[in-house]
C-alpha cells in the first residue's frame, strides 16, 4: 500500500492505496482506529481489488479541523473522496462507526457506490451506546489523552481495566496518539456516532447490495442476536455473515472467517 493525500476541497484525507487489481474496494474505520488497521484485509484483497482505506478526517494522518466532527460532515468527506480519487464505483466495507457512515454513504449517495458491507454496526444500540460494555474506552481514551499517559501506562490500563489483549492494548495505545481529543468529547458529549435515525430506517433505505457481518455478543460485539431479525427484515437486498469466535472487531479478531465471508460476497460483484 502507497500512503497517499487527498485535499476534498474541504479537508485533507490521509490513505493507502494498493495496485490496481480488480473491482475498487474502499475501507472505512471506525471511531478508535486508523486505516493500517485494516491490514488483515488489505493482505488478502491486494491481489484481487484495487484496495483503498481511509483515514477519517480528525484520524490518522488526515487533517484536525476543530468544531468539524459532525456525523454528515464523515459522510461528505468520504463521497468527496470517492468522487475525486476512485475511478469506477467501489464496494465499500465499514466497521463500526464507518459502517454507519457507509450505511450513510449508500442511502445518500446511492449512484457512487456498487455495494456495501457493514461489519458489526450499532442496531438497537445505536440510541444507547453508553450500554455497550466498550464505551469505556472512551472515557478512558479521553481521559489519558488529557494527561498525557505514557505508552506503557497506557497499555497496563487498558489490559487491566478494559480487559484487552497486550496486542489489543498495544493497538488502541497507538491510535490514542493518531485520534483528535475532541473526537473523544463529541462521542461522549455531542452524539457524533448518530445520524438522528434508527438503524432499522437506515437500513431500510438501502438500495445497493449489502453484506451485513455480525458477532458475539457476549465476546464484545454492539449486534444483539435479538438485532438479527430486524436487520434481515430491514434489508432490501442483503446478505448476512455471523462470525461466533469473534467480538467487536471482527476483522482484526477472526481474519480467516471474516476474509473468507467478504470474498464469498465480493465473488458476486466482479
Amino acid at each position: 500500500m502507497l500512503e497517499k493525500k487527498y485535499y476534498t476541497g474541504k479537508v485533507t484525507l490521509n490513505y493507502g492505496e494498493g495496485l490496481p487489481n480488480g473491482v475498487p474496494l474502499l475501507l472505512v474505520h471506525g471511531s478508535g482506529s486508523v486505516w493500517q488497521d485494516w491490514t488483515p484485509v488489505i493482505d488478502y484483497f491486494s491481489n484481487l481489488n484495487h484496495v483503498f482505506a481511509v483515514d477519517l478526517r480528525g484520524f490518522g494522518g488526515s487533517d484536525r479541523i476543530s468544531g468539524s466532527y459532525k456525523f454528515p460532515t464523515f459522510t461528505n468527506d468520504i463521497a468527496d473522496f470517492i468522487n475525486g480519487v476512485i475511478p469506477t464505483p467501489p464496494i465499500i466495507v465499514g466497521h463500526s462507526f464507518g459502517a454507519l457512515i457507509t450505511a450513510d454513504l449508500a442511502r445518500r449517495y446511492p449512484n457512487i457506490i456498487k455495494a456495501i458491507v457493514l461489519e458489526d454496526p450499532p442496531v438497537s444500540l445505536l440510541e444507547n451506546l453508553d450500554q455497550w460494555e466498550g464505551w469505556s474506552y472512551f472515557d478512558m481514551a479521553l481521559e489519558m489523552v488529557k494527561k498525557k499517559t505514557s505508552r506503557q501506562e497506557a497499555e497496563t490500563r487498558f489490559i487491566e481495566e478494559a480487559g484487552y489483549s497486550p496486542a489489543e492494548a498495544k493497538r488502541a495505545t497507538r491510535n490514542l496518539e493518531q485520534i483528535d481529543p475532541e473526537i473523544f468529547e463529541q462521542i461522549l458529549y455531542h452524539n457524533m456516532l448518530c445520524s438522528g435515525e434508527n438503524m432499522s430506517a437506515i437500513l431500510s433505505r438501502i438500495q445497493c447490495p449489502c453484506l451485513f457481518i455480525s458477532s458475539n455478543h457476549a465476546l464484545g460485539s454492539l449486534v444483539k442476536p435479538e438485532d438479527l431479525p430486524i436487520v434481515k427484515k430491514s434489508l432490501k437486498n442483503g446478505n448476512m455473515a455471523h462470525i461466533t469466535d469473534a467480538g467487536h472487531g471482527i476483522h482484526i479478531e477472526s481474519p480467516a472467517a471474516y476474509n473468507q465471508a467478504l470474498r464469498k460476497f465480493l465473488s458476486g460483484m466482479q
